[in-house]
């Protein structure tokens, strides 16, 4: 006789697979290393006013932004992509398209960072 699904008796929850769960920590490692590599070059952007005594330059306000957003978005990117790993493996679903798409989020912040700092170097 089939059971009745009910809230004391919910429907079983399918096991995540161990690919999955290999692929999300992998990911999740990556996307900390991606994380730690944006921050860095947030860092790093303020040598680009290295030149500014010499020839005229941009605002240097923007190796302020640049370190904001770097930081900012590798804080909120790790803590969105570690919310959504875990919910999905709470429900059963694959995990890691969500660790992918915040690596490649947060790849795509490294370049976003870089741009936003070369606007205070030098006006070529």
């Amino acid at each position: 006789m089939p059971t009745e699904e009910t809230a004391e008796n919910p429907p079983p929850q399918p096991p995540v697979s161990t690919l999955d769960a290999f692929a999300s920590v992998v990911l999740g490692l990556v996307h900390a290393v991606l994380a730690l590599i944006t921050i860095a070059v947030a860092g790093l952007t303020v040598f680009v006013t290295d030149a500014c005594a010499y020839e005229e330059c941009g605002s240097p306000v923007w190796t302020e932004v640049a370190i904001g957003v770097g930081i900012g978005s590798a804080v909120v990117l790790v803590a969105v992509s570690v919310t959504l790993v875990v919910r999905r493996v709470r429900r059963g679903l694959p995990a890691w398209p969500a660790a992918a798409w915040c690596c490649a989020i947060q790849l795509a912040m490294i370049f976003v960072v870089l741009e936003i700092g070369i606007q205070a170097g030098t006006l070529d």
